[in-house]
């Protein structure tokens, strides 16, 4: 019954945004335009551009997510719906991981896409290394889009929630996002660590997909 209310949050939020065209093709173009302007700005050689990919991927993962969850609660807040969905005879933890989950499924279908224009753009040769990169970046968007959803339920009533919200993600998932540079770049050299990377953002996750929960139903009920 849970699962099933979970799975229905989710595939009304995936579902609308594909008809709308509203979330997904924002994220899609921010992701492009910050894409272009960074490969205008360094037009780096290839050793370069394989040294600077961990962090170009994830400050172009952590700003689309920031678009993303911008947008979490727009639709019950357009149709002011967002009280009827909390009087749904579910628990608040549950809204939450409907929410969360739809916004997760966005994401990675964004990473999907950004990884092989970010390798061609940049010219990078790390193809053989992209089942493993779009693991981590899957594991680093769990925390991330976790603890981003929370934030954009304690700052939808605000005048300037994108302001907002950006200044209190940003602090709280630093050392996970660093974490998330550090393991990939392991993964791009011969002898690179990586284990004690995922083994700390995997930390990352589970702390904040632990507490996320408990604090949004304490959150709405406020």
């Amino acid at each position: 019954m849970l699962i099933q209310a979970i799975y229905r949050i989710a595939w009304k939020d995936v579902v609308g945004d594909l008809r709308r065209r509203a979330t997904l093709s924002s994220m899609l173009f921010f992701a492009i335009s910050v894409l272009v302007v960074f490969q205008a700005a360094f037009e780096p050689d290839r050793q370069e551009a394989l040294r600077l990919l961990p962090g170009l991927l994830w400050a172009t993962t952590l700003f689309t997510t920031l678009v993303g969850l911008g947008r979490v609660f727009q639709a019950e807040e357009e149709d002011g719906a967002f009280e009827g969905l909390l009087l749904a005879s579910v628990p608040r933890g549950v809204i939450f991981f409907g929410k969360w989950l739809g916004n997760l499924l966005l994401t990675l279908l964004v990473e999907l896409l950004i990884l092989p224009l970010i390798l061609v753009l940049f010219n990078v040769d790390a193809w053989k290394h992209v089942p493993a990169i779009l693991a981590i970046l899957a594991l680093g968007t769990l925390g991330l889009t976790g603890l981003g959803t929370l934030l954009a339920a304690m700052t939808r009533g605000a005048r300037s929630r994108e302001t907002l919200l950006a200044l209190l993600l940003l602090p709280l998932t630093a050392p996970m996002l660093i974490a998330g540079v550090q393991a990939i770049a392991g993964i791009l050299q011969a002898d690179g660590i990586v284990a004690p990377w995922i083994k700390l953002l995997t930390i990352f996750d589970l702390v904040y997909l632990a507490l996320a929960p408990w604090a949004f139903g304490w959150l709405v009920e406020e």
